[in-house]
């Protein structure tokens, strides 16, 4: 689900041990019913730092930041609220990990929404042609699909071999599942 770095793990259990319970609820709901936007501001976080006696805002930042990628890699993945408790639960301990999986599972199907209705417009051209190889020796086909990509204007190409075109959309598939299932 997320790859949990040294930085991200000291500020995991940063929360788990200086950020009461209640707190970190307030903090995950505000972050959960704001994003993708950015739904914490300078003062809360200063505000928030002031009442856990701390000196800088740099741990209430990081703390912040750590709940944002934690909401956009469950939110990309659409994981269950009890999976991210089980995930969550080692790294800043069971009353934390209840309270962000609780605030995911209130806000998961308005953050999807949000998503979904994102304002960057997609554009997707598909070309799918069979290549033969130019050397008279090897005779073999070699199948290439390539997706165009037109995001807010500007155009990439990206190249799928047989396997690399079939993990994509089995990838897509599980994703258009896992949206269903929201819904």
């Amino acid at each position: 689900m997320i790859e949990v770095t040294p930085s991200l793990k000291k500020t995991f259990t940063y929360i788990k041990e200086n950020i009461p319970e209640e707190v970190f609820r307030k903090l995950c709901d505000k972050v959960g019913s704001a994003f993708p936007e950015i739904g914490v501001s300078n003062e809360d976080i200063s505000r928030l730092s002031s009442n856990l006696g701390n000196e800088t805002d740099e741990l209430c930042q990081k703390a912040v930041d750590a709940l944002y990628l934690v909401y956009s890699r469950v939110s990309y993945n659409t994981t269950k609220p009890s999976a991210v408790r089980s995930f969550l639960t080692p790294l800043i301990g069971e009353v934390h990990a209840n309270s962000l999986s609780e605030s995911w599972g209130e806000h998961a199907v308005d953050i999807v929404s949000r998503l979904k209705k994102s304002k960057t417009e997609t554009k997707l051209v598909w070309d799918s042609s069979v290549s033969i190889s130019r050397d008279d020796c090897a005779k073999l086909r070699e199948t290439e699909a390539v997706l165009q990509v037109e995001v807010d204007g500007k155009t990439q190409n990206v190249s799928f071999d047989f396997e690399g075109l079939k993990k994509f959309y089995l990838e897509l598939e599980r994703i258009q599942s896992a949206i269903d299932k929201l819904a």
